[in-house]
């Protein structure tokens, strides 16, 4: 699909607010910041959003590639978590979240998805949950453990790259 679809329209991408303790926890230290760049804002209702840069079709699997990065730091530096460039790998009624760390990319939480939902040229997934997972606990210090509950997404991608089955499940066509 040509990617430059996805620059006419702000509101295609995903919105999250990663997990509301770890938030306020950030915005608790005298030295804690919240940044970023490279196109991933922060919504009115205090979501990151990260804008839909891709959509890509393989045999087994569907691939959103996102832009932007969200920077949590605090403890001069000691605690640094990045979600930059996030990825969604979408598969029946499931999906991976990942996301580059340095030169490589790593898994760290399942999304369950719904049934997408369909507003004229836009199919949504609204509220869905997302359990940390894979090198999840390692980006954020070994905090949380696997399976942690996260805040929940929402993704927003336009129709026409994708089609859906069964409980939420993505196709690209």
């Amino acid at each position: 699909m040509d990617d430059s679809l996805f620059t006419a329209r702000a509101d295609l991408g995903f919105a999250w607010s990663v997990k509301d303790t770890f938030l306020q926890y950030i915005r608790r230290m005298r030295d804690g910041d919240i940044a970023w760049s490279g196109g991933a804002a922060v919504t009115s209702g205090g979501e990151f959003f990260f804008p839909l840069a891709g959509v890509r079709r393989f045999s087994d699997c569907d691939v959103l590639t996102f832009r932007g990065s969200v920077v949590f730091t605090a403890h001069h530096g000691m605690l640094s978590v990045a979600i930059t460039q996030p990825r969604i790998t979408l598969r029946d009624g499931f999906a991976d979240l990942s996301v580059h760390v340095g030169e490589s990319e790593t898994h760290i939480a399942t999304v369950q998805l719904p049934r997408a939902i369909r507003d004229g040229n836009v199919a949504m997934w609204l509220e869905c949950p997302v359990a940390l997972t894979g090198g999840g606990p390692e980006l954020f210090g070994g905090t949380y453990t696997d399976g942690e509950q996260l805040a929940p997404l929402t993704v927003r991608v336009p129709a026409g790259a994708i089609a859906t089955s069964g409980e939420g499940a993505l196709r690209s066509r």
